[in-house]
């Protein structure tokens, strides 16, 4: 039998397992190992990734529901929960809140007319702040690629949005970006790496990865990009018509084919 170095390893599906795991005190910021195959907390401590799949979180919960879900969550020993920021357009969250002005997402809606704690941008402040308080990191997907093929988001607004991102949650502990989100990263590559490099320019103290379609693996576009500080594959989803590669269901082919790439990511 073959022996493989260990690799960060992302899987984007989700599964319940009971383990006792929780953010040592001021030590929420992640970075890469020295060998550059684990994810570590700032003091050395290594950060074992469980997310469960929660993509339409905003759309979908109220804040009560988020809390109950949170709880379930962090009972069960997840410590990531993966979110889209942007599903659709236009994007409006669970209390109806819109997240741009006259649906452009270069004018993000930080103005609501009652002030209200629902705006869409407070209320993804407010979800984060809760989810820290249980011990959970949100992996935000900053728009889904769909809005991306559909030309919602583009070469025109993309930075705008993406600096936007950066600067409002940069100071925030608890976050991971996710670029991507279930699409093949050299359709509308100048965007996706727009976006990479943006949030990295704005945002220096958080990680970022890419959402590949399935059956693909982010090394196949990004490796040698700068921003890109782990890799992600997505090696269950559909159907085997989708595999490209001949791995089937050897996920531990992905993490071969991604320990020869340099650099090691």
């Amino acid at each position: 039998m073959k022996k493989f170095s260990p690799l960060l390893v992302i899987f984007l599906s989700s599964f319940s397992i009971v383990i006792c795991q929780s953010v040592p005190a001021n030590n929420w910021k992640l970075s890469i190992s020295s060998n550059r195959k684990y994810l570590q907390h700032e003091n050395g401590t290594p950060f074992f990734w469980l997310a469960d799949t929660g993509w339409l979180l905003f759309k979908k919960l109220n804040y009560e529901e988020a809390e109950k879900y949170f709880d379930d969550r962090e009972k069960k020993g997840f410590n990531v929960i993966q979110v889209m920021i942007i599903h659709s357009a236009p994007a409006v969250n669970v209390y109806g809140d819109s997240a741009f002005v006259n649906n452009d997402a270069s004018f993000p809606k930080t103005r609501n007319k009652d002030n209200s704690k629902s705006g869409y941008w407070n209320y993804i402040d407010r979800l984060l702040d809760l989810a820290a308080k249980k011990n959970i990191y949100l992996a935000l997907v900053p728009v889904w690629g769909s809005n991306v093929k559909n030309g919602f988001i583009n070469k025109k607004n993309i930075e705008s949005y993406a600096q936007f991102l950066a600067e409002r949650y940069k100071n925030k502990p608890n976050l991971i970006w996710i670029n991507g989100g279930d699409i093949k990263g050299n359709e509308n590559l100048d965007v996706w790496n727009k976006l990479g490099e943006t949030l990295k320019k704005y945002d220096k103290n958080h990680l970022i990865t890419f959402h590949p379609f399935g059956r693909m693996q982010s090394s196949s576009w990004f490796q040698n990009k700068e921003w890109l500080d782990f890799n992600m594959f997505q090696s269950g989803h559909k159907d085997y018509s989708q595999d490209q590669n001949g791995f089937a269901e050897d996920n531990w082919k992905y993490v071969e084919n991604d320990l020869k790439k340099t650099p090691l990511k």
